[in-house]
């Protein structure tokens, strides 16, 4: 991991991978393999997988835990099918859904043989790869960013910047002026059992006052092998969690993927005896690298995920993060380490940071309503004790909304509202000062610490045409704290202004049927008052134009 994370940071592997990705413009399509890459966590594959879980075409193992490989989306999109063929009154753009995909999945759907993820040849097919999407954007923005404030009077325990709007993109770089961007998706099937995805981005801008800059980046790069129903995946890989609209208060979609070693179930289990009230239960565990420019270079995320549905309408989520080790951090010994990591007998001096969440999904498929509530603590020690209140409240982020899709006699009309709640110091660590960040962004809820909001949107899908409004307030405490260190108390020693920023965004995008082009547009405008706790008001805009190709 440590020399993956050099090789990335010296730039060599995003440079090979553009080198690839160039190359293989004239390769054919490949045969994919049981080990087929996921479908990335960007892909708007997974708006219209939704939409036909939402009125209960699809049923999915786990809404709160993603990406999908590619041959589950095919599994997923058969089972659609099926349900479709028996559905005649159900609207058509969930019909419209269907055909999409399975001409997105043609290749992995002729694989799939009778029901689970499983494949009707187990003969070895020659490397192939397979580039999926080239996409271009360019950008024009005026929007500066700003540190992020937190409760210690120090303010420098977390390396944070906020920007929503150029931020909440999967770690792309946008420059407060005009950026071009341009980054392939590349997938290369090995054998049947091992596979590989590469997703770097060029980029190149010119910020405003600042000369021109640019750079190459490695927004996803992983092998990734199935043994016995296992997968093992080594890379640069995202991760969400949670079911809002940014991800979870976890793992979000602000950040660039994280480099690791992951161990998942590529299918559920079906756990035996009393456990079968669960239904079906999948699970990861990974530890990723935090990377080396912060307070502790190179310190380690070890995360466990959990997921289970006892019914088709009711899925429950637990993910537990250890934050630790590095250059620089406290000794341990490695059983003090894994006795943290497990909250079982925890080390008597503190060497990591814990960090616990837990996710509710509640859907009703027949009228195409989603309800969900994500509650993160930065304090799961104390979870069932007397501290409830500053475990739940001032260390938490909670995360709820609503989303019911399907609207309007041809279902094309979906809506939504969440709002957010970011405590005292989620994010934070006293010893890991820069926090639960990389590259300068917070890894869960974009917000940061200190912070409540509200967003609502509406959107329109057709087969060629998605339109969608959103609408967002968000309130930034300037408030200043204090900690009563023998009650673990937050007191509030000063009541000074908020930052209040309320923002409205726009997107088109246009699908150029039957060629496999899409045109992307987004605009922005944002009113800022307050900003960065001063007596200065902003207005930023952002106006963005997107092209993607397909050539598979």
């Amino acid at each position: 991991m440590l020399f993956f994370s050099q090789l990335v940071e010296q730039r060599l592997l995003p440079l090979l991978s553009v080198v690839v990705c160039c190359a293989v413009l004239t390769i054919a399509k490949g045969v994919s393999g049981q080990a087929s890459p996921y479908v990335s966590v960007m892909d708007s594959g997974y708006d219209y997988l939704d939409a036909l879980v939402a009125v209960g075409l699809v049923e999915v193992p786990s809404l709160i835990q993603r990406p999908y490989s590619r041959l589950a989306f095919s599994e997923f999109i058969k089972q659609a099918r099926s349900q479709l063929d028996l559905s005649p009154q159900v609207g058509e753009r969930f019909r419209e859904a269907v055909i999409m995909l399975e001409q997105e999945f043609a290749d992995e759907i002729g694989l799939q043989c009778g029901n689970g993820i499983s494949l009707c040849s187990e003969a070895e097919a020659p490397p192939a790869a397979v580039l999926r999407e080239v996409w271009l954007d360019f950008t024009v923005a005026a929007s500066p960013e700003r540190a992020m404030r937190t409760a210690y009077s120090d303010k420098s325990f977390i390396d944070g910047v906020l920007n929503p709007l150029l931020q909440r993109n999967f770690g792309r770089d946008v420059s407060d002026g005009v950026t071009l961007g341009l980054e392939p998706t590349l997938d290369i099937q090995l054998t049947p059992y091992l596979s590989a995805q590469l997703k770097p981005r060029a980029w190149i801008a010119r910020p405003r006052g600042v000369s021109e800059v640019g750079d190459l980046t490695l927004l996803d790069g992983y092998l990734r092998g199935v043994f016995r129903g296992f997968a093992l995946e080594i890379g640069r890989h995202h991760l969400l969690r949670g079911r809002g609209r940014d991800g979870g208060s976890m793992l979000s979609n602000n950040s660039r993927g994280l480099d690791m070693v992951r161990v998942s179930r590529e299918s559920p289990w079906r756990l035996p005896w009393l456990f079968r009230f669960l239904g079906p239960v999948s699970g990861a565990a990974w530890v990723a690298d935090s990377g080396g420019e912060r307070f502790i270079p190179h310190s380690k995320l070890i995360g466990f995920d959990l997921g289970a549905r006892p019914t088709q309408n009711l899925e429950f989520g637990l993910s537990l993060l250890n934050h630790q080790g590095g250059n620089g951090a406290p000794n341990a010994s490695w059983g003090d380490r894994l006795r943290d990591i497990f909250l079982v007998m925890p080390a008597g001096a503190e060497i990591s940071d814990k960090i616990l969440s837990a996710d509710i999904v509640l859907t009703f498929p027949m009228s195409g309503i989603e309800l969900f509530v994500s509650a993160l603590s930065t304090d799961p020690d104390y979870v069932f004790s007397d501290r409830l209140a500053e475990t739940w409240w001032d260390e938490a982020i909670w995360v709820s909304g609503l989303k019911w899709s399907g609207l309007g006699p041809e279902g094309r009309i979906d809506l939504w509202i969440e709002g957010r709640h970011s405590g005292l110091r989620p994010h934070t660590h006293h010893q890991f000062r820069s926090g639960l960040t990389l590259d300068d962004r917070v890894l869960g809820d974009p917000l940061g610490p200190l912070a409540n909001s509200w967003q609502s949107g509406i959107a329109w899908t057709s087969t060629k045409n998605v339109f969608q409004f959103e609408v967002f307030r968000e309130m930034y405490s300037g408030d200043d704290w204090e900690n009563k260190a023998t009650h673990f108390e937050w007191v509030r020693v000063s009541d000074n202004s908020d930052e209040i920023r309320h923002r409205f965004s726009a997107d088109w995008t246009r699908n150029h049927l039957p060629s496999r082009i899409r045109t992307f547009i987004r605009l922005g405008y944002e009113q800022v008052t307050r900003f960065d706790y001063t007596n200065i008001n902003r207005w930023n805009y952002l106006a963005q134009i997107g092209f993607a190709w397909a050539p598979s």
